[in-house]
């Protein structure tokens, strides 16, 4: 009893010192006294918190003091069997319990047995918390509403109070982190273990609208959500199908199909054979869409059972996916059906145990199904398709001579060319393709897909096999015919040959099988060859604003196009003379066709050359410049444009007149030539 009373005693010095530290700090202890109280308390047992406030409170430090406050909160789980009049066991029981605990009278008691009486009870629930309608059966729509843990949660708050005993201060005073003040020490509260909920809740997007029968699973209606302050684990989602045709229309209700056809049924299998629940790209949920429940034309498919799992600070991602019927009734085609996740309609449980509902703003996504349409297939001339020009050819093969560039389109379907007809023909001064053209093929972006040998006769009908080219539904494809050319030794100078497509011979299918006939065909140009011709490659074209800063004139745009011509097996020569007349004799110009119209004048305009190859400029006149036979030469034209008024404006070269003499300048090379421009700058009139 003597060794407690001591302790006690001690314990009551050490109160005693905290009291009036503040007394005794202003009265400026020494060192030796302040040790002597320490080496008091210590003998008595204190414990070396209670030594280092008092320390602190000597020798104007900072005391610090702990507490915890323990709440715990609890819920009460109903299960996930609708319960409704005649319905008995603890589920019934559990929901008894926690309707009398929130007020709602059952003068019975929990008794486990659902009669009128809790009917009522729950009728009156679902007035007060929305569910409609409030009949008192308490099924998917008001388990969407229900808390659903059960058992209960604690969580201990520990709160940690520093007070302050500088010198002027009261004691136990706040200390501010924000304002430093060193007399008001402040409180921080920190709660352990996260409880884990969603935020970020939104629609998403990328879901399909139109359906076709046959169609694979699709996405309908979805939600993202995050995990934040913990693990959230996905137990429940609840999604509503309401069929319904065109009128006024509120998804999700009872009785909302205005001025809808009586006749198309209302039955969600008339439309879908399957529904599922996908997290991200994993299937979570599947449901027999004849297992729904139906109140008017609104069907409710519930996912339960779930335990999907978002990791604290991930967003997941979820679809509510359906899969069409193979083959749908005439009365079901095109109707429209709403998907819609309503709000309170998804359930989950934090880290803690503790469940929620979520989503407070109705998710709603129209969609129908559609009787299959055949695809379509339309094929029609590219933008880069070559022009009627003058091809150069020589006493070798000239190879990679583009005869045809076209585009195919698949309309309603996905379609897939197994086998692809073009026709070939020449002029009639050559009695035969194979005598002009080597082998032919089917290129896509620069790669050969197909290639074929030319035979004998004005005209070929080439069938390019097993090509397997899928085009997506929607979806336009380019492609080109290319030509490898024989040497002119074969054929007379001036034999054209010319490439389109056909309509006939083709092998098509759409995604759902059927057969497909082009609806369209492209159409090549002729294509001389020549011994005499040239071939001509764009170099680098340029561009540059030259700003003025004088107020009335306008920026002068400097514009270069450098471009090398190869003669063939004679010698070539090329128009000096740059024009804007289109006339034969002129290396002609103008500005690109998405220029600003007017809002330029033309300046100096330029054309040189290089030295011919090997060095020289013999036989160069002040009309022609001289490309030597099997020899290429680059020639660079420059104009300037002056702004008139403010406007874009780009160079585009239209014709290269050449011939076989300086004074007969009357062939005009025009394929691909559109392509032979700068980019458009903006020039500005100040």
């Amino acid at each position: 009893m003597g060794k407690v009373a001591t302790v006690v005693t001690g314990l009551a010095i050490a109160a005693s010192v905290l009291s009036i530290a503040p007394v005794a700090q202003a009265a400026s202890l020494t060192s030796a006294q302040v040790q002597s109280i320490l080496s008091l308390l210590s003998s008595f047992g204190a414990d070396s918190s209670t030594i280092a406030n008092v320390q602190a409170a000597l020798t104007g430090g900072t005391m610090t003091t702990t507490g915890s406050m323990t709440t715990t909160t609890s819920s009460c789980s109903v299960g996930t069997t609708p319960l409704t009049i005649g319905s008995t066991g603890p589920n019934v029981t559990a929901l008894q319990e926690a309707l009398l605990a929130a007020g709602y009278s059952i003068p019975a008691g929990a008794t486990g047995y659902f009669g009128s009486e809790t009917q009522a009870a729950v009728a009156a629930w679902q007035t007060a918390v929305g569910v409609s309608p409030a009949a008192g059966y308490f099924g998917p729509i008001s388990m969407a509403h229900w808390n659903l843990s059960c058992g209960g949660s604690t969580t201990t708050t520990t709160t940690t109070t520093t007070t302050s005993t500088v010198p002027g201060c009261v004691a136990g005073a706040n200390f501010s982190t924000t304002t430093g003040d060193p007399c008001n020490p402040g409180t921080t509260t920190t709660t352990t273990g996260g409880v884990g909920y969603l935020t970020n809740i939104t629609s998403l997007g990328d879901v399909t609208s139109d359906l076709n029968e046959g169609d694979a699973s699709t996405p309908v209606v979805g939600f993202s959500a995050t995990a934040t302050n913990g693990n959230v684990t996905i137990q429940r989602v609840q999604a509503t199908f309401t069929v319904c045709g065109a009128g006024t229309v509120t998804p999700g209700t009872v009785n909302l199909c205005m001025g809808t056809n009586d006749s198309q049924s209302i039955n969600l299998n008339k439309y879908v054979s399957d529904i599922s629940l996908w997290d991200g790209s994993t299937e979570i949920g599947d449901v027999n869409p004849t297992s729904a429940s139906l109140n008017g034309r609104v069907w409710t498919v519930l996912f339960s059972g779930l335990n999907s799992v978002i990791p604290e600070g991930t967003t997941a991602n979820f679809h509510v996916q359906v899969t069409p019927l193979s083959s749908i009734g005439i009365n079901e085609n095109d109707e429209t059906v709403y998907a819609s996740l309503l709000p309170n309609s998804v359930n989950a449980v934090g880290s803690d145990g503790i469940s929620d509902t979520y989503i407070s703003t109705e998710i709603d996504q129209a969609f129908t199904v559609s009787s299959a349409v055949t695809g379509t297939l339309t094929v029609s001339d590219a933008s880069d398709n070559p022009n009627a020009s003058i091809v150069e050819v020589g006493s070798s093969t000239t190879t990679g001579v583009k005869l045809l560039s076209f585009n195919m389109q698949a309309k309603n379907q996905a379609e897939t060319i197994n086998n692809l007809v073009v026709g070939l023909g020449i002029s009639n001064n050559s009695n035969s393709v194979s005598n002009v053209v080597n082998t032919v093929y089917l290129e896509q972006g620069g790669t050969v897909i197909a290639s074929k040998t030319a035979s004998s006769g004005s005209y070929n009908t080439i069938t390019f096999n097993n090509i397997n080219q899928t085009i997506p539904e929607n979806s336009t494809e380019d492609y080109d015919i290319v030509a490898d050319l024989k040497p002119d030794s074969q054929y007379s100078d001036g034999t054209w040959v010319e490439a389109s497509t056909t309509v006939s011979g083709w092998t098509v299918s759409d995604a759902n099988g059927d057969t497909v006939t082009p609806t369209s065909v492209a159409g090549g140009n002729p294509q001389t060859l020549s011994a005499s011709g040239i071939s001509v490659v764009l170099g680098t074209p340029s561009a540059t604003d030259v700003p003025t800063t004088i107020s009335g004139q306008g920026d002068t745009g400097d514009f270069v196009i450098p471009f090398t011509v190869t003669a063939g097996d004679n010698d070539i020569y090329i128009s000096a003379t740059p024009g804007m007349n289109h006339a034969a004799g002129d290396i002609d110009y103008g500005t690109t066709t998405s220029s600003n119209s007017g809002v330029t004048n033309q300046g100096v305009a330029n054309l040189s050359a290089s030295a011919q190859q090997g060095g020289g400029t013999q036989g160069d006149t002040a009309q022609a410049y001289r490309v030597p036979a099997n020899t290429s030469r680059t020639f660079t034209l420059s104009v300037t444009y002056t702004a008139t008024s403010t406007g874009y404006t780009g160079l585009q070269l239209t014709d290269i007149y050449y011939g076989t003499s300086a004074t007969s300048l009357t062939s005009d090379f025009t394929s691909n030539i559109t392509t032979f421009q700068t980019q458009n700058i903006n020039l500005v009139k100040h």
